[in-house]
């Protein structure tokens, strides 16, 4: 069910690929400038704000599209969604969406996120894959970039890395008990996210990418503008593919539906684990303020949840690496759902064993209750 495989070389020295983020996003800013016809921190919502609405004024060129606003709905919005319904309209906004995912961000704060997730703050660099680098001509050099090649294992270590296959969909499916996703689960070898397009009984049937796109967006409240803007249809068939999915898995919008109850009458909502995270604007007479405390509410049980399982697995993890007398290796980050731990070359196959083993057992934590009735956790946790 899973396969395990170390990857021990680079295609670029850390320092070079430091230096290409670097010098793309020095290009980026560059590019953003000459877009606005002035400079500006690129880095400054507040600046870019009054680049596009009040120099550029691109909020009078948007047909039938309402933009985001800002949470006292007193400004426009310079999210992501913002950007993604303004970049067909002016080189900037999709100039600024590039630079964002160049992030430097190393620092982890372990109670910052308040789904529970690990973040990250200062060094690590995140740069999109196939950027372009150099001067641009007839054949500019298209230089691929993955952020994890500008760090090595030391000499006689390897790199491991754990994940949680389909994490959140897998505890939808729990949480919901939507028995037509519970089946989907059914299948070991199965794409659960093509499956799930294929099933969706609408005109152009979206794909795979977009299909996942669709399940997240429903289940964490995007609104159909910001999913039109992401997968660049219609207002009208965004609507279309969030109403079919809910239409083919109806206890999933259940599941939804209880979970703002429960958070309107408790005042909050609980993780998997007993994580508990209040909600004093759930009850807010401001109707945008309302729908956001509803939104984060169904985020924090589902994604909440995966962090819960995570850090469960990061705990037993060490503590069983701690009184081992042969395993040294050691935690070198978490990402999202996934572990990546520096090993020794000796121990990976011993150690790849007990990560393995680790992860699916969390399907049952009898001391807090946990029995997951998604079939076999084994086939959610990828080793490479």
């Amino acid at each position: 069910c899973l396969s395990l495989s170390v990857c021990l070389t680079l295609s670029l020295s850390p320092s070079l690929c430091l230096s290409l983020c670097q010098t793309r996003m020095k290009q980026l800013e560059q590019d953003a400038h000459q877009a606005a016809g002035q400079k500006f921190l690129v880095s400054s919502s507040t600046q870019l704000r009054t680049v596009l609405f009040e120099k550029l004024r691109l909020q009078e060129r948007c047909e039938n599209k309402k933009l985001p606003k800002t949470l006292n709905k007193q400004q426009h919005s310079t999210s992501e969604a913002t950007l993604l319904q303004l970049q067909d309209l002016h080189p900037l906004p999709r100039i600024i969406l590039e630079y964002r995912q160049n992030s430097i961000s190393s620092t982890w704060y372990q109670t910052s996120a308040v789904t529970g997730r690990i973040s990250a703050k200062h060094p690590l660099c995140g740069v999109p894959q196939g950027c372009v680098f150099g001067p641009l001509g007839k054949e500019a050099e298209v230089v691929t970039v993955h952020p994890r090649s500008m760090f090595i294992p030391q000499d006689g270590y390897s790199f491991l890395a754990a994940d949680f296959c389909q994490v959140e969909l897998r505890l939808l499916a729990h949480l919901s008990s939507d028995p037509e996703l519970l089946r989907i689960f059914h299948n070991p070898q199965a794409d659960v996210f093509t499956m799930l397009a294929s099933q969706w009984l609408v005109p152009h049937t979206p794909d795979r990418e977009h299909a996942k796109r669709i399940v997240y967006s429903v289940v964490y409240g995007a609104g159909r503008e910001r999913l039109s803007g992401i997968l660049g249809v219609s207002a009208e068939r965004a609507s279309q593919f969030q109403d079919s999915f809910l239409h083919n898995y109806r206890e999933v919008h259940n599941f939804i539906h209880t979970t703002i109850q429960q958070c309107h009458k408790q005042g909050y909502v609980l993780s998997i684990m007993g994580r508990r995270r209040a909600f004093p604007h759930v009850h807010s007479v401001d109707w945008a303020v309302r729908m956001q405390a509803e939104r984060q509410a169904v985020n924090f049980v589902v994604q909440g949840s995966a962090a819960d399982l995570c850090k469960m697995a990061m705990i037993r993890i060490f503590s069983t690496v701690s009184s081992s007398r042969s395993l040294s290796a050691r935690l070198v980050a978490q990402l999202h759902d996934e572990l990546l731990y520096e090993v020794e070359d000796s121990q990976v196959e011993e150690f790849a064993v007990l990560v393995r083993n680790t992860m699916e057992s969390l399907q049952h934590v009898d001391c807090l209750g946990v029995h997951l009735k998604v079939s076999e956790l084994e086939q959610s946790s990828q080793l490479s």
